[in-house]
């Protein structure tokens, strides 16, 4: 049995079942997805059937587009229960550039009914599911610890937390699991852990890039560690550089 981790999917469906195929995934393993499984990319829809039907060893985490998605699922739901609100669903379906684009600003909700028809039975259930979502999981693997989040990880039990995130301007820790950037490796962290995430693409200039690679630190002088898996392939038309990764924990081997 192995333990990967693969983040920011983002509608990339094809690509993520090929990395699948290519790290050999099988029933006896297990897969953490660090969040981002939707926007953006161009197969939304069969991410979200794959998530519907998670095998039991397969966990999704919460990743800031997935909860922003949520969100909006939630109001259009809503909004297509009443016939006048569903009429500027309607309209907005045609017209993209109308009032609703703010509630959607990646066009995924949008394709999802002008595509699949899907309706607001599909969206109150992709919203209740992704809404109970985990932030974070915690491993030990070959007597090392891990940490799996989107963005970065504090402590919720350190008595320092609140005066940081209060710093650092989050509204709260779950903020800081699914929004943090360079921060997330200058306040973030656990002592003698490698917190694994993604989040901030790898090809995009920040304290994490690398131009299309996993990015790995150095350790730092509490032994906490670092690993960036992601590698901006839902970009990967506009940077040839891009790709899509995977690290096996057992032995931090990278796809």
């Amino acid at each position: 049995m192995s333990t990967y981790v693969m983040s920011d999917i983002h509608g990339c469906y094809t690509a993520f079942q090929k990395m699948l195929e290519k790290i050999e995934f099988s029933d006896n393993d297990e897969l953490i997805v660090a969040g981002d499984i939707v926007d953006r990319g161009p197969e939304n829809y069969e991410m979200l059937k794959w998530f519907e039907e998670l095998p039991e060893n397969v966990t999704v985490l919460m990743g800031n587009h997935d909860d922003e998605f949520a969100y909006n699922c939630n109001i259009f739901a809503l909004c297509m229960r009443d016939n006048q609100s569903r009429s500027k669903i309607e309209y907005y379906v045609h017209h993209p550039l109308s009032s609703l684009v703010d509630l959607d600003r990646y066009g995924t909700l949008r394709d999802l009914i002008k595509d699949h028809e899907c309706d607001e039975e599909d969206f109150a259930r992709w919203a209740k599911m992704i809404k109970n979502l985990p932030y974070y999981k915690k491993l030990e693997i070959n007597d090392k610890k891990y940490i799996v989040v989107h963005a970065g990880y504090l402590d919720e039990d350190s008595k320092a937390t609140r005066k940081i995130l209060r710093k650092y301007n989050y509204r709260d820790i779950y903020q800081f699991y699914i929004w943090a950037r360079d921060d997330a490796l200058s306040i973030g962290g656990i002592e003698d852990t490698t917190t694994v995430f993604g989040h901030t693409p790898t090809i995009a200039s920040s304290a994490y890039y690398t131009g299309g690679t996993v990015y790995i630190s150095e350790t730092m002088e509490n032994g906490s560690r670092f690993i960036n898996l992601d590698c901006g392939y839902v970009y990967k038309e506009k940077n040839p550089g891009a790709n899509m990764a995977a690290i096996r924990l057992d032995d931090e081997e990278i796809f």
